[in-house]
C-alpha cells in the first residue's frame, strides 16, 4: 500500500459561530484569496484506551470526503509543525500496517480503537501572494464531535485555521503565519490551546503530554532536573526512531542503537540522584537492547569497511573470490541479526522496557543527592568521569602491545563516550565548558571507533585467511589485514597526540 507524507506548518484558533470572517486580503504577505471550495468531512480518530498516541501528540485518523480522503497520521516534527503521512482508506477498522509501525513504539501491542468521530463542514481560502504562488490556505470548520471513549459525549464549535504551503516551510515564512494570527486575533479569534480538533473533542479526558511540565534547570536548583530533562527528550527520540528501523530506514538501527546506548550511559553516570534499584534494572535491558541492535550495526560497519579495504587494493593483488565470499559470509549474518531485532521489537520485554522508562520518569524515586544544587553536583559527577578517563588511558599506554592493548584502548574509548553524554547532559547549567568537554571526549571516541573497527576487521580476516579452503585469498586477506594494523596504529597514534584535552578539562563547581 502506498503512503505519502509531508511536513505541515499550521496555526489554529477558537472563535465564535457568529464572528464574521476576516478581510483575508488585508494579512500581510497576502495578494488575494483565491475562491472557496466547501467539504463535508468525517474523520474517525483512533488510539489506545489510555490514548497512548495523544499522550505524545500523534494523532490517527481515517477521514472520508474532501480532497485528501485518507488514513492520516500526524507525528511532532518540531514547534509547530507535525509531519503527516496518508495512506489510501482501506478497510474502515483497519490500520494499514505502514502506520501501525510507526506507532508500535508507543501502543506496545494494546488495540487501537476508534475514540472520537468528527464531522466538519469545512471552507477553504487559499492564500495567493503578489506573483501568484498559493502560499497558505485559510480553513474555516463548523466541527461536530461525538466521543466513544468512557461516557460518551457530544459537543459543537467552530474553529479557524492558516496552514502554510507545504513548499514554503522555511524559516522565513514564518511570518505569514505572524501576520495571519494578527489580523484573526483582531476580528475576534484566539488563539488555540489545544493541538487538534481531537483535543477539543475529548476535554478534559485529554492526556498530559509526556515528557513536559519539568522545571527549568538552573544552576541552583535541583540536580536531578537537567537530567531528566535530557533523558525526556533521548527517550522520545528513541520512540521516533523505533518506526525507522522497522521501516528499514538507512542507518537507523545505528541510530537507534546510539540513542540506547546514551540514554543508559546518562543513567549510570547519574545513578548517585535516584534511589533504589529502577535504574540498575533499566540499565540491565538497555545494555541487552543495545547488544541485539549491535549484532546487525557490527556486521553492517565490519561488511562496509573490509568491501572499501578490498577497493583500497591493486586488482592484481585481489586473488580467489574475495568480493563473494565477504557478501556472502556477511548477508547471513545481517538476516540473522534484523531478524533478532524484529523479535525484540515485537516482545513484550521491549514493551515493558519502554514502559518501565516512562513510568521512571514521570515518578523518578529521588535521592538527597539529587536535590542538591545542579552546578556542583553535575560537576563533581561529570569531573569523576573525566578522572575515568585519565585512568583508562594511563592503563592503556602502559599496556602490552597485541590483543590486550587494542582491549585497553576501547576501555578508553568506552570511557569517553561515558564522559561525553555526562558532559552533555550538564551543559544546561554548565553552558560552554561543558558543551567543549563533550566535543572533546567525542573527537577521542570517533579516534578510538577507528582503532575498534580496524581490531574487528583485524580479527575477521584472520579467521577468513586461515580458513580452510581459503585457497588464493588467503593471500589477499593478509595483505589486507596488514593494513588493518597500520591503521590501527594510525588511530592510536592520532589519539595520543589529540586526546590531551578530554582528560585535562574539568567543570567548575
Amino acid at each position: 500500500m502506498a503512503t505519502s507524507s509531508n511536513v505541515e506548518a499550521e496555526r489554529k484558533f477558537d472563535v465564535d459561530p457568529s464572528t464574521p470572517l476576516p478581510t483575508l486580503e488585508k494579512i500581510d504577505g497576502v495578494a488575494r484569496v483565491g475562491e472557496p471550495a466547501t467539504h463535508s468531512l468525517e474523520a474517525v480518530y483512533f488510539d489506545t484506551n489510555d490514548l497512548a498516541l495523544a499522550a505524545r501528540g500523534i494523532t490517527l485518523r481515517r477521514r472520508t470526503g474532501g480532497p485528501d480522503a485518507g488514513w492520516h497520521l500526524k507525528l511532532p516534527h518540531s514547534p509547530g509543525r507535525r509531519t503527516e503521512i496518508h495512506a489510501p482508506l482501506g478497510q474502515a477498522d483497519t490500520v494499514p500496517v505502514e502506520l501501525m509501525d510507526r506507532v508500535l513504539a508507543y501502543t506496545r501491542g494494546h488495540t487501537v480503537v476508534a475514540v472520537a468521530t468528527l464531522n466538519t463542514e469545512r471552507t477553504t481560502y487559499p492564500l495567493y501572494q503578489d506573483d501568484g504562488e498559493r502560499v497558505a490556505e485559510f480553513v474555516d470548520d463548523q466541527v461536530r464531535a461525538r466521543v466513544s471513549l468512557g461516557n460518551p459525549s457530544e459537543q459543537q464549535w467552530r474553529e479557524w485555521e492558516v496552514e502554510l504551503n507545504g513548499s514554503r516551510l522555511a524559516d522565513d515564512a514564518e511570518h505569514i503565519l505572524d501576520a495571519a494570527e494578527a489580523r484573526l486575533t483582531d476580528a475576534g479569534a484566539s488563539p488555540s490551546e489545544r493541538t487538534s480538533k481531537l483535543a477539543t473533542a475529548l476535554g478534559d479526558s485529554w492526556p498530559r503530554a509526556k515528557g513536559t511540565g519539568r522545571e527549568i534547570p538552573s544552576r541552583k536548583g535541583p540536580a536531578v532536573v537537567p537530567v531528566l530533562n535530557y533523558l525526556d527528550a533521548q527517550v522520545a527520540k528513541l520512540l521516533l526512531q523505533d518506526a525507522h528501523v522497522r521501516m528499514n530506514r538507512d542507518d537507523a538501527v545505528h541510530q537507534m542503537r546510539s540513542l540506547t546506548r546514551r540514554i543508559r550511559s546518562v543513567l549510570h553516570s547519574y545513578r548517585k540522584l535516584f534511589k533504589g534499584s529502577p535504574v540498575q534494572e533499566l540499565e540491565l535491558e538497555l545494555k541487552s537492547l543495545a547488544k541485539t541492535l549491535g549484532r546487525y550495526r557490527d556486521v553492517e560497519v565490519l561488511h562496509e569497511r573490509l568491501r572499501k579495504d578490498v577497493e583500497e587494493l591493486p586488482m592484481k593483488l585481489v586473488l580467489g573470490p574475495v568480493h563473494a565470499e565477504l557478501d556472502e559470509r556477511m548477508k547471513v549474518r545481517t538476516d540473522t541479526a534484523m531478524a533478532a531485532i524484529r523479535t525484540r521489537l515485537n516482545s513484550p520485554r521491549y514493551f515493558r522496557l519502554l514502559d518501565g522508562l516512562e513510568a521512571f520518569l514521570d515518578s523518578p524515586a529521588i535521592a538527597p543527592q539529587g536535590t542538591g544544587p545542579a552546578r556542583k553536583t553535575t560537576a563533581k559527577l561529570v569531573n569523576k568521569a573525566a578522572k575515568r578517563l585519565a585512568k583508562r588511558h594511563d592503563a592503556a599506554v602502559g599496556a602490552a602491545v597485541g590483543p590486550s592493548r587494542d582491549s585497553a584502548f576501547h576501555d578508553v574509548r568506552k570511557t569517553a563516550k561515558k564522559l561525553r553524554f555526562a558532559a552533555a547532559t550538564a551543559e544546561s547549567v554548565h553552558g560552554k565548558r561543558a558543551a567543549k568537554l563533550a566535543d572533546a571526549a567525542h573527537d577521542v571516541q570517533a579516534i578510538l571507533g577507528e582503532h575498534q573497527d580496524s581490531a574487528m576487521a583485524r580479527a575477521e580476516l584472520l579467521k577468513l585467511g586461515s580458513a580452510s579452503g581459503a585457497g588464493n585469498s588467503a593471500f589477499t586477506y593478509g595483505l589486507l589485514h596488514a593494513a588493518e594494523r597500520a591503521k590501527a596504529d594510525a588511530a592510536q597514534q592520532e589519539y595520543l597526540r589529540s586526546g590531551k584535552k578530554a582528560r585535562k578539562l574539568r567543570l567548575k563547581k
